[in-house]
């Protein structure tokens, strides 16, 4: 209901209804009863599935993220359950209207994001509700309310409870929202970064706001690793059990970066980075670092020596070609390949026999 009234496409159905667990089961043909000890039941129809929930309240929370029990009850006390107003909001759609029992209308309208009931309550329940607050700030633009924010910062150190899987499931989704600038700031004074993200301390958050639109999670924590120098992201990212090729992927464009940041750094050695996998997240990251006119100026460049296509150029000379004029394997070999290709993107060679050329001119070079 929150996207809607926000004029955004939702992304998901969350269904709720006063039928019992068991009276949805039998009301559906086909149905799964993964989570129907709390209420749910997945409704399958065309191939998707649909979650279904009665509405309830919930008993005492153990384990700071699931209830001991739940209570079947109405709507009022299934909003009062919720974690913030704008999530608790109900659309009815036989009657055609939205049903508010905790003040959601208001808050959307204010653009406040504001805990249902007391903020410590909440918290307590779910300890990554908080890590949630932020997430929303940057997905909504909103503003945590005072209350909440008092609240994690009074109770911010229960996330080192939390499953690294699910702190970075939240820092995915925050790094690749909308209000991210927005968002960061609200987990920096909220002090969160503190518990799993220590690396955030000291970030200048007006550097952030340079950059264009991010490409994805990946680019954006790999600007925020340029900026703080001493950010090692395969630690942290290592931590919070990320994949390798996320992995490889973030040390790639950071490679890329000290690349461009390099006054020495050559004509090819910028041409590899344009044509490498991590090329749109690069161009990024570098219209946010540097020059505008020194950018095209190197993108032109690239162009130059590209293939139709954009990427990297076939070599006009292989590793076959030379072991076939009697070059055998190894450092030699390696030598001629690179530096041959050296020149081809530095159009300095932009032809066949110009390559040969030029491999005649090395070769003469090492045996003097």
């Amino acid at each position: 209901m929150r996207d809607g009234l926000l004029g955004l496409s939702p992304k998901d159905l969350d269904l709720a209804t006063a039928a019992a667990p068991d009276v949805v089961e039998s009301s559906f043909p086909k149905t799964l009863a993964v989570g129907k000890a709390f209420g749910t039941i997945v409704v399958v129809e065309d191939g998707h599935n649909f979650e279904v929930t009665t509405f309830r309240r919930d008993g005492a929370y153990l384990n700071g993220r699931h209830p001991s029990a739940v209570e079947f009850t109405d709507i009022v006390e299934d909003a009062k359950r919720r974690d913030f107003t704008v999530n608790a909001l109900f659309y009815d759609p036989f009657a055609g209207r939205v049903l508010d029992y905790v003040g959601g209308q208001d808050d959307l309208a204010r653009g406040i994001l504001r805990a249902v009931g007391e903020p410590a309550e909440r918290f307590a329940e779910d300890r990554l509700r908080m890590l949630r607050a932020v997430r929303f700030v940057g997905q909504l633009g909103f503003v945590l309310d005072s209350g909440a924010m008092a609240a994690i910062q009074e109770g911010y150190l229960e996330l080192s409870k939390v499953s690294v899987e699910r702190i970075f499931n939240e820092m995915r989704r925050l790094l690749e929202s909308d209000y991210f600038v927005k968002g960061l700031a609200a987990l920096i004074e909220s002090e969160q970064h503190k518990v799993f993200w220590p690396e955030l301390i000291g970030l200048d958050l007006d550097q952030i706001s340079v950059f264009p639109k991010f490409v994805n999670w990946e680019n954006a924590f790999a600007a925020i690793c340029f900026l703080r120098k001493h950010h090692d992201p395969t630690a942290r990212l290592t931590a919070w059990k990320v994949s390798r090729d996320s992995i490889r992927r973030v040390q790639a464009q950071l490679a890329a970066l000290k690349v461009f940041a390099d006054s020495r750094s050559t004509r090819a050695a910028r041409a590899r980075v344009f044509g490498g996998e991590v090329y749109a997240e690069v161009v990024v990251l570098a219209q946010g670092l540097f020059d505008e006119r020194r950018l095209n100026k190197w993108i032109a460049d690239y162009l130059e020596v590209a293939d139709g296509e954009g990427q990297l150029p076939k070599p006009f000379i292989t590793g076959e070609d030379l072991v076939a004029m009697g070059i055998k394997p190894g450092q030699e070999m390696g030598a001629l390949i690179k530096a041959l290709f050296d020149a081809q993107l530095e159009a300095r060679v932009r032809s066949r026999p110009e390559a040969l050329s030029e491999l005649k001119r090395l070769r003469a070079l090492t045996s003097t």
